[in-house]
Parts: C-alpha cells; sequence; structure tokens
C-alpha cells in the first residue's frame, strides 16, 4: 500500500510540475507577443475582411505604414514588426496568387474592364514549354481575360514576376511584380540583346561591363573593331548625355560549347535601382562535339540614357551541364551551388 501512495505522489506532483510550468511558458507567449505569431501567422491582411491582397507605397515616406486593401477597398494605418514585414516583401508567391493580385492592382488603378479574379472560373495553369530551364510559365483564362506569368526559378525574393494581361486578344497591361510592388513594362532590352561568342576573345574579362558610347552601339554592330570600341568605353561613371548598355560575358573559355542565355530583365525601382537580370550559363557535358577554338560567350544588352544617380547591376546564375541521351535528345543536369551565384556592379550617372 504504501508503495502504491508514493507512486501515486510522484505521479501527482509530476502534473503539478508540468501545469505550472506550462502556465508560465503560456505567461512568457502572451507578453512576448509571440503567441500572436504563432495563432496568427506573421501574413499581412486587410483588418476589415482579412484578405490578403493589400499594398503599401514602397519607396515612400509611407511604407510600412499606410495600407490598402485590393478587395475591399479599406485603408489603415500600421507599422509592422521589421521582420513581419520583411517576410511578407520577400515571400514566393504561388502564380494564381500573382493572377489575382495583379488584375485586382489593376481594377483599383483604374482599369476597366476586367472582372473580379476571386469571383469568375479560372482554366489553365502551368504552360511552361517542354526543355525550357530555370524559367516558369503560367496562362490563365476566364471571361475573354487571359492572363500570362513568366517567372525565373531563383530564390524566392529575387523573383520578378513577368505579367501579361489581354481581354479578347487585346493587350491591356504588361508589367512586373517584384517583391510587392507593380511596374508597368515600356520596353524589354532583351529583345535587341546582340549574342555573340568569339568578337569579344582577349578583350572582355569573366562578369559586368558597363558600355557608355554617343549613341546605341546596335546601330554600328558588324563595323571593324566593334568589339574594341565598346571595351575602350567601358566605364563606372557614364554621362546623362550618353547612351548605356550592359555587357555580362563569361570570359575566355577553352573550347566552345560554351554557352548563355539571359531570360529576364528587371528595372527595380529604388535607391540604387537595380537593372536585374537572370541568366543561364550552359557548359558541354562529356562526349559533346564542340569547336577546338577559344570562345567568350557574352551578351550585350541596349539599355538607354539614364538619369543621373546610382545604378546596381546584378545578374542572377542558373549552370546547367549539357549531354544528350542515345535518342539525341537535350540533357541539362543543373550544376548545384551551395548558394545562388549572382553578379553584382556598382555604376554611377551623373
Amino acid at each position: 500500500m504504501a508503495k502504491k501512495g508514493g507512486e501515486r505522489m510522484r505521479r501527482t506532483m509530476l502534473v503539478v510540475l508540468l501545469v505550472v510550468f506550462g502556465i508560465a511558458a503560456f505567461s512568457l507567449l502572451v507578453t512576448s507577443g509571440i503567441l500572436g505569431d504563432l495563432l496568427w501567422g506573421s501574413e499581412i491582411a486587410c483588418p476589415n475582411d482579412q484578405s490578403p491582397y493589400v499594398l503599401t507605397p514602397i519607396g515612400s515616406r509611407s511604407e510600412n505604414f499606410i495600407w490598402r486593401c485590393l478587395v475591399c477597398g479599406y485603408t489603415w494605418r500600421e507599422t509592422y514588426k521589421e521582420d513581419v514585414y520583411t517576410k511578407w516583401r520577400k515571400a514566393f508567391l504561388e502564380p494564381a496568387f500573382v493572377r489575382d493580385y495583379a488584375i485586382l492592382y489593376l481594377r483599383d488603378s483604374g482599369y476597366e474592364g476586367l472582372p473580379d479574379p476571386l469571383k469568375v472560373e479560372w482554366s489553365g495553369g502551368r504552360e511552361t514549354p517542354e526543355g525550357l530551364l530555370g524559367s516558369e510559365t503560367y496562362v490563365y483564362r476566364a471571361d475573354g481575360v487571359v492572363v500570362t506569368i513568366r517567372y525565373p526559378v531563383v530564390l524566392a525574393e529575387n523573383v520578378v514576376y513577368e505579367i501579361r494581361v489581354e481581354i479578347s486578344g487585346t493587350k491591356v497591361w504588361e508589367g512586373r511584380l517584384h517583391q510587392r510592388q507593380f511596374f508597368t513594362n515600356t520596353s524589354n532590352p532583351l529583345d535587341r540583346a546582340i549574342y555573340d561568342y568569339y568578337g569579344g576573345v582577349g578583350i572582355f574579362e569573366r562578369g559586368i561591363h558597363v558600355i557608355a558610347t554617343n549613341r546605341d552601339p546596335t546601330t554600328f554592330f558588324g563595323t571593324e573593331n566593334f568589339w574594341n570600341t565598346l571595351r575602350e568605353h567601358e566605364t563606372k561613371n557614364a554621362s546623362t548625355s550618353e547612351f548605356v548598355s550592359i555587357l555580362v560575358s563569361r570570359g575566355d573559355l577553352p573550347t566552345g560549347g560554351y554557352l548563355i542565355q539571359l531570360k529576364s530583365f528587371a528595372w527595380l525601382e529604388s535607391y540604387p535601382v537595380v537593372l536585374s537580370f537572370s541568366a543561364n550559363f550552359t557548359n558541354p557535358g562529356e562526349g559533346v562535339s564542340v569547336t577546338e577554338a577559344i570562345t567568350n560567350p557574352l551578351v550585350l544588352v541596349p539599355i538607354g540614357n539614364l538619369p543621373a544617380g546610382k545604378y546596381v547591376v546584378e545578374v542572377h546564375i542558373d549552370s546547367f551541364t549539357l549531354t544528350y541521351d542515345d535518342s539525341g535528345k537535350p540533357i541539362y543536369v543543373p550544376i548545384l551551388t551551395f548558394k545562388e551565384e549572382v553578379w553584382i556592379l556598382e555604376f554611377e550617372v551623373a
């Protein structure tokens, strides 16, 4: 009996201790504010209807203070904790969310003829072309509206969503979404980019080069000593009267078979302004036929005359090895790294 009584007392004491520690832990969670994050999460949402489709004027004094709900139009003032706000800015957004986010943004901005994206039945989804690496494409359709979303497969905080909205086959809007900020496209300089594999040998080192000329260099491409002329105009201090181009080179490589491909470009309004590129670098694998000549894979991107200020060029790189299977079909094997490879170069325009 004494043995059973002692066992019962030990169990009772254990329960009491667990209750005491539980109450203390709960009190700590409440007083520290951690409980709120655990229960309600760190997602920023409209306090009126709990919608996650909200915006704040990024880059202004009202950033993370004045908020607007794109669903109900409610506005409120609140400064969220820095870690909560940063997590909200840098979160990866699912394509379907980006679709609705963009349509709601355009409706709020005065674009007419667009349906409420939350009340229509969308069809479509992933339509990434077979063999396309490092990039995703999604296409959605509803009530005559087509929304196309493309984005590079990079770290969430670096993803730039390229968005195109059409009604009955006519483009209504084309732009980008980066870290919760929408930008309207004016033109895409990648459409006029010049690729070359031999002209830069012995001229351009591996990396980013800023070229400042008195006119668009694509207008005299093919002239004698073209690449040498560009090298003579490389600078980190351009003037507002000069035409700025960005050249990205993989440097001199021992053979052919090394490729470079720019997948996307984004102009990110910040300070300094960021010119963000995403690129695929491809290396020849074992058994792949290549030319026995030194090459220098590069791409020249014409940007234009820039306003005075500081600029940062970023190139986010995905690397692959190219081989072929027995049927001759290409196989691209990602080259894995511990962290994303990003080239960065700063320059100034005065």
